[in-house]
């Protein structure tokens, strides 16, 4: 919540006069994990430039000790700016789960979820100005096959998405400083009265001060998932703190961090998560 409340006051050594990140021209703002721009968690309020298509290949890795098992998800993604302030997203994924102990575990593969995010900046960062952008986001989520078993947070019928993404990119000296923080309220087969459950997701991160001449950017995420009622293998609420190093070009994107999960259902250890992405514009 520090980084909402570091936005919605805009701190006194970043001066009224200072510029948008956009005169310093931030060399990238690549996509994230689920296909919209952002970090590698969080969503950011800004798009694609209109026509800009930008392919993202990722690997998201869970090792737990108790209960004893690994999930390894490859998600991909297409993204495209629709206006100048809108952009659309694809996102599939392939998924290997390995239960047990080594030489005893059981493997299981699938395909994942196909989902289709929308990202409308319905209030821009003015010019000259601290006052932070606000972004619209929906996103569906359909199942590719029957996942009934629920070992991931994979819907059996559809899904869904809904929240507000918030952020400015100020000068500091210069630098920039990229502030971002999204909530959103998901649901899940909510005609299934077996299935359907309904929680929060609520992500924020930092890009710590960067030059348009330094391609090497480093940024700290926090998320929170709660009141979750649907468990899976992972399972069910938990908080996470994210490190990562992020390499850039005006096209190229490589990011790579780590993830640190505090659990909060009886009988689950917290765990980790090693996270790599890398994107591509056309």
């Amino acid at each position: 919540m520090f980084i909402v409340l570091f936005i919605l006051c805009a701190p006194p050594f970043l001066s009224s006069s200072a510029a948008l990140a956009e005169e310093l021209e931030l060399v990238n703002h690549p996509v994230n994990t689920a296909g919209l721009t952002g970090l590698l968690i969080t969503n950011s309020p800004f798009t694609l430039t209109p026509g800009t298509v930008e392919i993202g290949a990722s690997i998201r890795s869970e090792n737990s000790i108790r209960p004893d098992y690994t999930i390894t998800e490859y998600p991909f993604s297409a993204t495209i700016g629709i206006t100048n302030n809108s952009e659309l997203a694809f996102k599939n994924s392939y998924i290997t789960i390995s239960e047990g102990p080594t030489g005893s575990n059981v493997i299981t593969r699938k395909t994942g979820d196909l989902e289709l995010s929308y990202k409308w900046t319905f209030m821009p960062q003015p010019e000259a100005s601290r006052r932070p952008a606000v972004a619209l986001i929906v996103t569906g989520i359909i199942p590719t096959e029957n996942n009934s078993d629920m070992k991931t947070n994979s819907v059996s019928h559809w899904g869904m998405r809904l929240g507000l993404s918030v952020g400015s990119e100020l000068n500091w000296k210069e630098h920039v400083l990229g502030i971002y923080a999204d909530g959103q309220v998901a649901g899940q087969d909510l005609t299934d009265n077996k299935l359907k459950d309904l929680y929060g997701i609520i992500n924020a991160g930092l890009l710590f001060p960067v030059s348009k001449h330094q391609n090497l950017q480093m940024l700290l995420e926090y998320s929170l998932i709660t009141n979750k009622d649907m468990m899976s293998l992972s399972g069910g609420d938990y908080t996470a703190l994210t490190y990562g190093l992020r390499v850039v070009t005006e096209q190229f994107n490589l990011t790579i961090g780590t993830q640190y999960l505090h659990k909060t259902l009886e009988g689950y250890d917290n765990s980790g998560r090693v996270i790599g992405l890398m994107s591509t514009k056309f």
